[in-house]
């Protein structure tokens, strides 16, 4: 598995293949087969072995519910930092689903309980935590000195100040003096501080159900809520 994440590393994970991981590995593809049935299954042992070496180096902590979300989501923003072909195997319709994945999940679920989400509720709020993380973690450069995305950046802020769409939005001119490169962590702990305001509101989670409906919100003679 090393070897794999390593050529995914290296030449993308869309290059990943049985055959190719065969060669490197210098076996025959037939030996790697009786380890691995099929590229989902590669990808999905890929993705065990570096969520659980994370884990591994990751303490059990006893801060606040918010300081401990914080340091999740930052804990995967830096996987998929390290490993950005990783985004491709977790944020799909049908992810892996080892020991190690759902032990990420179950930690964020724990901490969002003792924050007092009831257990449905706190399974909506890890997909919005964990939907801003993999979101941001869009704009990962998957190849880091890819200079085609340069020339692309360079030539759409020039056609944009010659149509001049840029003079007209003020914030498209602030985005265009950005660079991604430098400045994508600062925008995702802009996002993930304001996330985490919202989904702790009030210090404390709204109190669900077991069945994760909400209790009756008491309002004012404005039908506001108090």
């Amino acid at each position: 598995m090393t070897l794999a994440i390593e050529l995914a590393d290296d030449v993308g994970l869309e290059n990943v293949s049985m055959r190719l991981l065969a060669d490197r590995a210098g076996l025959p593809a037939h030996l790697l087969y009786r380890h691995v049935r099929n590229r989902g299954d590669l990808l999905g042992m890929m993705a065990e072995q570096v969520i659980d070496a994370r884990r591994a180096r990751t303490a059990a902590s006893r801060d606040d519910p918010r300081t401990q979300l914080a340091h999740l989501a930052r804990d995967e923003w830096a996987m998929y930092r390290r490993h950005p072909w990783l985004l491709t195997v977790l944020a799909s319709d049908r992810p892996p689903t080892g020991p190690a994945v759902l032990a990420m999940v179950d930690h964020v679920v724990s901490v969002l309980a003792d924050a007092g989400f009831g257990p449905a509720e706190a399974y909506r709020a890890y997909l919005v935590l964990s939907g801003y993380i993999q979101g941001m973690a869009l704009l990962i450069p998957r190849q880091p000195a890819d200079t085609d995305y340069r020339s692309w950046r360079a030539a759409t802020r020039l056609r944009l100040e010659r149509t001049g769409r840029l003079r007209q939005r003020p914030w498209l001119t602030a985005a265009t003096q950005t660079d991604p490169d430098e400045d994508l962590d600062t925008w995702f702990e802009f996002g993930l501080d304001r996330l985490l305001d919202g989904l702790l509101a009030d210090g404390q989670a709204s109190r669900g159900t077991a069945d994760g409906t909400l209790p009756e919100r008491r309002t004012g003679p404005h039908g506001r809520p108090r």
